[in-house]
């Protein structure tokens, strides 16, 4: 018991190898905050970029069709069904 709290508590120097068991191993590092905080400052500067030029394209878009309905005038109302051809005393029923 006394061995392994011995062991355990040893140093490594310049000539041991790290796969040696006898080596400890370092603590584990704390976790990287300043990487987390600078992944999500780019990721939230690149998710407002594309937000706005998302909300620019629409209005360009927008404008895009206001201009092309100017250019073509009043609109036609096109008709939704086609004309019946059917006798006059026939009679049609739709589904």
């Amino acid at each position: 018991m006394e061995v392994d709290r011995v062991m355990s508590s040893r140093i490594p120097a310049t000539g041991d190898s790290l796969s040696d068991p006898g080596v400890a191993m370092s603590p584990r590092r704390s976790f990287p905050l300043r990487t987390l905080m600078v992944c999500f400052t780019v990721w939230l500067i690149a998710t407002e970029v594309l937000i706005f030029d998302q909300i620019k394209f629409d209005a360009k878009a927008e404008l895009l069709e206001q201009a092309a309905r100017a250019l073509r005038g009043p609109q036609v109302m096109a008709p939704t069904e086609r004309p019946s051809h059917l006798p006059s005393g026939a009679k049609m029923e739709t589904l």
